[in-house]
């Protein structure tokens, strides 16, 4: 672990220093005469790969482009609300150095290595392994670019940047990610994510061929691969809250696949600040939406909508599954030493509530998000330390019992799945595995972790949840001494929001990239 954090640390430095080694040109422009000759060099140009592979908001904001968030501040929420256009400007996915679209210099750089460590003399096993990490890295972003446009340019060798290559049909481009998994599987260590060190794993491999065969409805090879993780070294989480937040990375081994932070060494920069309440300095970007909170069963195990559930509208946040406490932070709950109060204009003293939802960099929604969050105090917001999840054990419980339900057959062992996971969140075993049990599971399971959107993709269920108003909190008054909410039964309205059909969920080719390459438009824009 100490090597592979060397190893990083001596590719951030590189990075400072010389931009277009990692991110625009091959990893072989350094100098063939004098890189790619020792193993040592191999470990650094891997250390190259992994860096920037993915980033926390590739994961979490893509929860504004659906029905559980809401983005103030930033393009995301375009995403949501049916007003991204060609033209927009998204940083986030575009190549500044080569004004072309997604990113492909991250493709480069694996072709780049996979073709050039061929000449390094070191372990062959060795080097078969670290193929095998950037194989994944490939396919894991290449499965990104496919879910979001289609069709799109599958490439395997090295080409300059501003090379014109047609898109090829996204079934070619899921075929390929699904054979490069497979065949990476059998590569790399069955190992967690601790013992591993960082690296990708076996475990990840199948994890992430797992969430593609899902999504194809391929439910035999999704459970199949499902159970293959499930059976490796991997365990859930105890404490639901902790998960999410800093010092967890020793001891989780429900992480199959997480982006690292060390503090002082490699630090998520700002990511807490974006977050908070606006009171600690915060920017309160991203917001729970009420259509995420109302999802959220009572303790009694039964959703809000059943009159037998003990939902009482005046008191909207009592008694509900304890994952919602933990993944939002609403008006009422005790928050740094005090009541969070997003609702009232002023404090007791009569001077302004900066958290109140109409004041800039307050929630909007009325709502933070918490989870991944803790109070921190803005002098140490640059040291935070989180993982972010991308892919865990709990995840693959749902692929299996979502794959259950749709074939009709292990149904029993599914619902001892999705049962651990309601125990977690405080809510007593379902008697039944249903389709409606399994997807509410999954979406507050998964809330903010970047897979919503692509839920509602594949159950086609657009037209109800990316289409009209937008809802946060419900508005009420705090009293500041003992915490109860007056709660009314007016909403926050955050927008209204128009779906697409003809879409068909996909993106829309830069307008910069038609241009250069003539590409066609994707439908309905």
């Amino acid at each position: 672990m100490k090597k592979y954090i060397c190893i990083y640390m001596a590719i951030i430095v590189l990075n400072a220093c010389t931009t277009d080694y990692l991110d625009v040109s091959p990893l072989n422009e350094v100098s063939d005469a004098t890189f790619w000759k020792t193993e040592e060099d191999a470990e650094l140009a891997l250390a190259g790969c992994y860096n920037m592979w993915e980033t926390w908001s590739n994961i979490i904001f893509l929860d504004a482009m659906s029905d559980n968030a809401y983005d103030q501040h930033f393009a995301w929420q375009l995403l949501g609300n049916g007003q991204f256009l060609p033209s927009t400007y998204f940083p986030n996915w575009y190549d500044s150095n080569t004004a072309r679209w997604f990113l492909y210099t991250k493709i480069r750089k694996y072709n780049s290595f996979l073709i050039k460590i061929d000449g390094v003399e070191m372990d062959e096993d060795l080097k078969e392994q670290y193929k095998a990490e950037v194989r994944f890295l490939r396919a894991y972003d290449y499965f990104n670019k496919a879910m979001f446009y289609g069709d799109i340019p599958l490439v395997t060798k090295i080409l300059p940047p501003d090379a014109i290559v047609a898109r090829t049909p996204v079934a070619e481009v899921n075929q390929f990610i699904l054979e490069e998994l497979a065949e990476i599987s059998t590569l790399l260590p069955a190992q967690n994510n601790i013992a591993s060190g960082g690296h990708i794993t076996a475990g990840a491999a199948l994890a992430l061929k797992a969430r593609l065969e899902l999504y194809l409805g391929m439910y035999e090879e999704a459970m199949e691969d499902a159970q293959k993780v499930i059976d490796m070294d991997y365990e859930l989480y105890p404490d639901y809250r902790n998960l999410f937040l800093p010092g967890n990375g020793e001891n989780n081994k429900e992480a199959i696949l997480q982006i690292n932070y060390i503090k002082n060494f490699i630090p998520n920069r700002f990511f807490p600040q974006l977050f908070m309440p606006r009171t600690e300095g915060g920017w309160s970007t991203l917001n729970g939406t009420k259509s995420l909170v109302d999802t959220y069963e009572m303790l009694s195990g039964k959703p809000i909508d059943d009159p037998t559930s003990g939902y009482d509208p005046d008191q909207p946040f009592a008694n509900r599954d304890l994952r919602l406490a933990m993944t939002l932070n609403y008006t009422g709950q005790e928050w740094n030493g005090r009541y969070y109060n997003a609702l009232d204009q002023f404090l007791p003293d009569g001077s302004k509530n900066p958290d109140y939802h109409n004041e800039g960099n307050a929630s909007r929604a009325g709502m933070n998000i918490k989870k991944y969050i803790k109070p921190i105090s803005l002098s140490d917001n640059q040291l935070y330390d989180v993982n972010v999840q991308v892919i865990r054990l709990a995840e693959m419980y749902l692929t299996y019992a979502e794959a259950a339900v749709e074939l009709g057959k292990n149904t029993d062992y599914a619902l001892t799945l999705i049962n651990q996971l309601r125990d977690r969140g405080g809510l007593p075993p379902a008697a039944n595995l249903t389709q409606a049990l399994v997807r509410r599971e999954r979406r507050v399971e998964l809330a903010l972790e970047g897979l919503r959107f692509f839920d509602i993709k594949r159950w086609d269920i657009g037209a109800t949840a990316l289409n009209g108003p937008v809802y946060g909190s419900p508005l009420g008054s705090l009293n500041y001494n003992t915490g109860e909410v007056t709660w009314s039964s007016e909403l926050i309205k955050l927008e209204d929001r128009t779906f697409y059909p003809e879409r068909n969920y996909l993106l829309p080719i830069p307008l910069y990239e038609i241009d250069v390459s003539g590409m066609t438009q994707n439908p309905g824009y």
